[in-house]
């Protein structure tokens, strides 16, 4: 009698999967906890996968070589359900397969209905890098004004000594028809999930982006923003060169108007004894005189002075 009973009672929770509506049915609403979904979310921007399972050979990532790519959707989906693999063994007991369905395969039911809800809250809680521009629209776009529909993710990882040479490099990554250069356009910046070294002191990064990229651009910290001149060539009076760009004052208004063509010479506005020090007065003095105006104030020299930092932009014209 005890055996017909627990015959039957695992013959009736071997039937609650025998469909996803079924398991749905006794599941009811869906919710993956907080730090699962983190963990998962790290797993789905490849954090802690072993870089030989991302570059399988060194020929495929030679130094000073940058690779760009597109993350297989079915690959992560596989590496989150195979994190999932551990805990699943639903298969029914020799004793009770007589009365399961032969078609019943309890892991694949279950998967039906979890894996998709799992999967999307792993994409939502994967690291997001915050460093965007205040003026500029964080993407991906919506879609007939509802929310964002969930976008493919690319990358690239990129080998360099550059890597090393200039730590907090940056990366801007924009959609077409959304960049800097598209004139009247809302400049957008694709959110970007990943950009780190693979290991420590390492000369190699992995960047992970969320929807499809037509403009990136790499570059130095912004931090290195720092005033300098074109041409410089020692002697015991310099010879060095700055393009000015030219502006109109009208109250508190500047307007700028172009460049200085050719180059202003600035030499003599370093000192002799110091040809590596440059008077500051006499440089303003050169900067003033460019324009046509008595003096500059100090938020006009930076404008003039200021060099912006270095930027390697690459664009994919596939992109769509």
């Amino acid at each position: 009698m005890r055996t017909t009973v627990r015959t039957r009672l695992q013959a009736s929770i071997a039937l609650s999967f025998a469909s996803p509506a079924a398991v749905s049915a006794r599941l009811g609403a869906t919710e993956v906890p907080a730090d699962i979904a983190g963990w998962l979310g790290r797993l789905h921007a490849l954090i802690g996968v072993p870089f030989p399972y991302l570059v399988p050979d060194e020929g495929m990532l030679p130094p000073e070589s940058i690779r760009f790519f597109q993350l297989d959707k079915a690959w992560v989906e596989a590496l989150v359900d195979g994190a999932f693999s551990i805990g699943r063994n639903l298969a029914p007991a020799a004793d009770t397969a007589a009365t399961v369905p032969a078609a019943l395969n309890p892991s694949l039911v279950l998967d039906q209905v979890l894996h998709p809800q799992v999967t999307a809250d792993s994409r939502v809680a994967a690291p997001l890098r915050r460093r965007r521009a205040a003026t500029m629209q964080a993407g991906p776009l919506s879609v007939a004004g509802g929310p964002p529909a969930p976008q493919p993710w690319y990358g690239f990882v990129l080998r360099s000594s550059v890597v090393t040479d200039y730590p907090g490099l940056g990366v801007n990554i924009y959609p077409k028809g959304h960049t800097p250069s598209d004139p009247g356009a809302t400049i957008i910046l694709l959110p970007v999930r990943r950009f780190d070294l693979l290991g420590e002191k390492s000369d190699t990064l992995i960047c992970l982006v969320e929807g499809e990229p037509y403009h990136i651009d790499i570059h130095e910290a912004p931090e290195v923003l720092h005033y300098g001149i074109d041409t410089y060539v020692p002697g015991a009076t310099p010879t060095a060169t700055k393009v000015l760009r030219t502006f109109t004052v009208s109250g508190g208004k500047i307007t700028w108007t172009g460049i200085t063509d050719p180059p202003v010479q600035i030499g003599d506005t370093f000192r002799s004894a110091q040809p590596r020090v440059v008077k500051m007065a006499a440089l303003a003095a050169k900067v003033a005189a460019a324009n046509g105006i008595k003096s500059v104030n100090s938020a006009e020299m930076g404008f003039e002075m200021t060099e912006g930092v270095g930027k390697v932009t690459f664009v994919n014209r596939s992109a769509t």
